[in-house]
Parts: structure tokens; C-alpha cells; sequence
């Protein structure tokens, strides 16, 4: 018996309510193009992310259909259904989602007759290969190689296919040869939703190593800007006490305070502020032990006009502090009013 003229298959039917119950029950969906991805690889995909992933290949007609019926922030989708896609479902958020999906693509080589997406460069220096038939495939696929010290040797550097060029079958077999795979073969993330948010990849893409750098530098200038306002955190308690203890003794020093922690170091400066002062007075004024202690004088001094210098050079380095930071606060009140 014929079917019915106009009346939809079970199956659609069925296929699309299955495709919306997908969308309702995973917290973020979205959809991936799979096109060039070998079946082995695919079905080693699926396998590989079953726990965590939904991945769900259908009909384009169908999965408009299943969105329309849907309605509202979902048919946002509805842009990014082109070639061939497969819808995504899952409980991790949309990040680890799209890390998780771009950490499917293989290093792959050009097939001939494909469309280049990268420029393909071959850099020159020696192959593995001896001498041989190799080297006429070689360059025949536009590759300048020679035979140096009984090795196939790429002469110079050259760019055998441009982004967007047609892959000849003689620069497919030369590329194959040496072993060169110029891209990147797995799903590819057209777009993800949670809670009606639209991400696409320009979104989620992040450079984790440079986020980390950006969080270490800030949790320095934070940690900085703690301990020269004397703000006690636990961080910040113990680093806040050892300068307070090296700040109070430098002012007990500086004021000639007699306290017992820095008596040996008044003792010292004195000592040393009275051979500079012995050496100004002429030999007659000086007995034999002064002359021979101005001698040996010279090197304390010379250490403490070394010590003078490193405290001036640490109080302009603290002034240099305090203008970034006003300046930091005041680029922060502009901001914020």
C-alpha cells in the first residue's frame, strides 16, 4: 500500500521529539560540524566521551524542525546549522565543554582535490629518505629537495599551497611523504547554550597559560599593595611584622635609641662616626692605637657607606611604590567616580 500523500513518517516525528527532549533535559547544548572526520575517528570519539558528552548525528531539516517547535532563545541555534552537524549535549559547563570538543582534533594531511585552510609551509633541512625514486615525488609536488650526503635534503624553504588554494594530487603525495600534517581533524564547535546564552568559539576560546600569568601577576600587586597600606591578612600577617620589626629598629638606630636589640649597632655607628672624625685631625693630635685604628677604620667605613647607599636606594624604590600606587587609585577613581 502506498503511503499517504503529505503525511509526516513516524519516524521524523519521533526523532524530532527525541531531539527536543535532548535539549531540555541537558543543561548546555549546542552543535558541532563533523565533516571530513573519518568513521573510525568518529566512533573512537563517541566512545571516548559517552559519560560526559551527548553527541547525536541528525538530519538538518530535522533539527530545524525540532528548534522551531522549541521556540524561543533555542532557535538562536538556528544560524549555525550548515554542512554536516551533530548535535552536543551535556552537564559540564560551556568552557570545559569546548575544550573537551576541540581536544578531538588529530594532526591530519591534505587530501588532493581538497581546499587548503592554512597556508602549508615546508621548511628546509634533511629527510629521512635515501637516495631514490622519492626524490622525483618529492618535487614534483613543487619542493626543491637534492640529494646531500646520501640524503633527500629540502633545499630551501617554500610554500607549496596557499589557504584557500585546491590541494593538487602530486603536492598531497609530497606533503604525504614527509610526513607533514598541516591541520587539524575533529568536531568543530559552531555554538553552545546554557540558559539561553549563545557562546560561540571566539567566546570560549582561552588561553589558559596567559589567564594563569594574568592571576599570578595580579595576586603579586595585590599581595604589594596589602603590605605597603598595612592591610593584615593571613598573607600578608607575617610579611607585615618583619617589616614592622626591620622599620623599628632602623628608626632606633636612626634616633639613638638605647634599647638592647640595637645597642651593638649604635656602638658600631659611633665607633665608626669617631675614627671619620679622627681622621680629619691632623698626626699630632692622634696617639699610635688611634693612627693604627683610623687604618683599620677605612674598611668599616667604606661598609658603611655601602649600607647608607642600599637604604638610600630601597626608600626611593618604596617612593616609586607609593606613586604607583597613587596612581593606580586614582585610575581606579576615574573609573569609578
Amino acid at each position: 500500500m502506498s503511503a499517504v500523500r503529505g503525511k509526516v513518517p513516524q519516524w521524523k516525528i519521533e526523532a524530532v521529539e527525541e531531539l527536543k527532549k535532548m535539549f531540555q533535559e541537558y543543561p548546555v547544548v549546542g552543535i558541532a560540524g563533523f565533516r571530513g572526520i573519518p568513521s573510525s575517528q568518529f566512533q573512537g570519539i563517541r566512545r571516548d566521551m559517552k559519560d560526559e558528552v551527548r553527541l547525536k548525528v541528525v538530519k538538518n531539516t530535522l533539527l530545524r524542525l525540532a528548534l522551531e517547535s522549541l521556540g524561543g532563545d533555542f532557535k538562536k541555534l538556528e544560524d549555525y546549522i550548515e554542512d554536516q552537524v551533530v548535535v552536543v549535549a551535556s552537564k559540564l559547563n560551556p568552557f570545559k565543554l569546548f575544550k573537551k570538543l576541540e581536544g578531538t582534533k588529530v594532526p591530519s594531511p591534505l587530501k588532493p582535490n581538497q581546499i587548503a585552510p592554512v597556508d602549508v609551509v615546508v621548511e628546509a633541512g634533511p629527510t629521512n629518505f635515501p637516495p631514490g625514486p622519492v626524490l622525483g615525488e618529492i618535487q614534483a609536488g613543487g619542493i626543491p629537495a637534492a640529494i646531500e650526503k646520501g640524503k633527500i635534503v629540502v633545499k630551501n624553504t617554500v610554500t607549496v599551497v596557499k589557504a584557500g588554494e585546491v590541494v593538487k594530487p602530486e603536492v598531497a603525495r609530497a606533503l604525504n611523504l614527509l610526513e607533514i600534517k598541516p591541520i587539524q581533524i575533529g568536531l568543530e564547535t559552531k555554538a553552545l547554550m546554557e540558559n539561553g546564552i549563545l557562546f560561540t568559539p571566539s567566546d570560549l576560546a582561552i588561553d589558559e597559560a596567559k589567564v594563569f600569568e594574568e592571576f599570578v601577576e595580579a595576586a603579586g600587586k595585590a599581595l604589594n599593595l596589602a603590605v605597603n597600606a598595612a592591610y593584615v591578612t593571613e598573607e600578608t600577617a607575617e610579611i607585615l611584622i618583619q617589616k614592622a620589626f626591620m622599620d623599628a629598629r632602623s628608626l632606633a638606630v636612626n634616633a639613638a635609641i638605647f634599647e638592647k636589640d640595637v645597642i651593638d649597632d649604635l656602638i658600631s655607628r659611633a665607633y665608626a662616626e669617631m675614627l671619620s672624625v679622627a681622621s680629619l685631625l691632623g698626626d699630632d693630635a692622634l696617639d699610635e692605637d688611634l693612627k693604627n685604628r683610623i687604618g683599620s677604620g677605612i674598611q668599616v667605613q667604606q661598609v658603611v657607606a655601602e649600607e647608607e647607599k642600599e637604604e638610600e636606594k630601597e626608600e626611593e624604590k618604596e617612593e616609586e611604590e607609593e606613586k604607583s600606587e597613587e596612581s593606580a587609585f586614582e585610575g581606579l577613581g576615574a573609573l569609578f567616580g
